[in-house]
């Protein structure tokens, strides 16, 4: 427990920090995935690149908001390009 009322209220602060932190990264995995299921069932391209595309801007933005670091961002995007191109393409089969 806090001693001080500010520890409190800074207690308080880091709860709600925590809760959206949680949040934007469950939204993250969520866009992951579904570009990556849409590349699988061989949706039309220009649809599997709109998801990817919008799942690399949220992984942008949460790199930019201080979510997560920057650095990950870009290895999560990178390792998101890859996949769904190789999806797509056929290289990669998934049992």
């Amino acid at each position: 427990m806090a001693n001080t009322l500010s520890a409190a209220k800074n207690a308080r602060k880091a709860d709600r920090r925590h809760e959206v932190r949680i949040c934007v990264k469950s939204e993250l995995k969520t866009l992951r995935k579904k570009a990556l299921e849409a590349a699988l069932a061989k949706k039309p391209e220009n649809e599997v690149l709109e998801l990817v595309k919008s799942a690399c801007k949220k992984l942008d933005t949460a790199a930019s908001n201080g979510y997560i670091h920057k650095k990950t961002a870009s290895r999560k995007v990178g390792r998101l390009m890859i996949k769904a191109r190789k999806l797509m393409s056929g290289e990669l089969q998934v049992i």
